[in-house]
């Protein structure tokens, strides 16, 4: 693990390997490395994960940190960068902890389908398009699986076995820095239904998780109770906005990409929203393969 304060690394720079490899000499520069944490202030700054919950639940997450303070952590043998997203925003699930640091990929991890298609469906749509609702999704599962080699479990009668990456390999928790990993909580989350399926809303208890539009400072649309725009995203702009914001612009191999969101198109059981390549509020078919920038909290 290693920690950056805010504004060190620029949130709108895509982290190239030229950009990486200079985030990496920072580190070093400053006295981080990647895998331990030291002193970047007068102040003594936590170095474990551990350390970093037990600064959460005595609710002093504010006073070490910072929405947009960053994050270096391992992700498959790769270091990854983080970002701070909120502080003391989620709920967590269990009582007994009602602090929390929300953190979320600063890019893409990589490509994914959101949901295979379902051939049985009545829906004609969600046959050849793959199902929108997020509950039901492949890539909630994924999101949340420790296993060594992922093992999908049917959601619903027409459900169907997701393909090619990254359902043929381990579960994501499996992936990520196992010390993270034990400090990880699930939270209470909610996301719109679509029409289709009957409008209002789903609720879900999860570690790991996709944004939603509300949450990225977007417009709202179907039924958003509970939902708030991290102060990550609402700093970046004056008001909601589904149109292109350019720090909203994710990067894959240095190359800005789609990522997903939650939440469904209202109008549609197949299209699921997501974020474009300029940054803007988007829709595609639950089947694509776009990228994925989940985020995760620390209980």
């Amino acid at each position: 693990m290693a920690y950056v304060k805010t504004n060190w690394v620029d949130d709108v720079t895509p982290l190239s390997a030229t950009n990486m490899n200079n985030i990496e000499d920072g580190l070093a520069n400053i006295g981080l490395r990647v895998g331990a944490l030291e002193v970047l202030t007068d102040n003594v700054q936590p170095t474990t994960w551990s350390e970093v919950q037990q600064i959460s639940r005595d609710g002093k997450g504010e006073d070490f940190f910072e929405v947009g303070d960053q994050f270096m952590i391992d992700y498959d043998g790769v270091p990854r960068v983080c970002n701070i997203i909120a502080i003391n925003q989620d709920t967590p699930t269990n009582a007994l902890y009602p602090y929390s640091i929300t953190l979320q990929f600063h890019d893409i991890l990589l490509n994914a389908m959101f949901d295979a298609p379902e051939p049985s469906n009545p829906d004609v749509n969600r046959q050849t398009s793959g199902n929108n609702r997020y509950i039901h999704s492949a890539i909630k599962q994924w999101l949340n699986s420790s296993d060594t080699t992922f093992a999908w479990v049917s959601q619903h009668a027409d459900d169907v076995t997701p393909t090619g990456t990254p359902y043929t390999g381990g579960g994501f928790l499996k992936l990520l820095d196992q010390d993270l990993v034990n400090v990880l909580g699930a939270v209470d989350k909610k996301v719109a239904k679509a029409t289709a399926d009957g409008g209002g809303q789903d609720t879900f208890s999860d570690k790991v998780f996709l944004l939603s539009p509300k949450e990225i400072y977007g417009t709202d649309e179907g039924v958003i109770t509970g939902e708030v725009a991290y102060p990550y995203y609402s700093q970046m702009v004056a008001s909601a906005t589904d149109a292109a914001v350019a720090s909203r612009i994710k990067y894959l191999s240095a190359t800005g990409t789609q990522w997903w969101l939650r939440s469904p198109r209202l109008i549609n059981s197949f299209r699921t929203r997501g974020i474009g390549l300029n940054g803007e509020v988007n829709y595609y078919g639950a089947d694509g393969s776009i990228g994925i920038s989940p985020a995760f909290v620390i209980v």
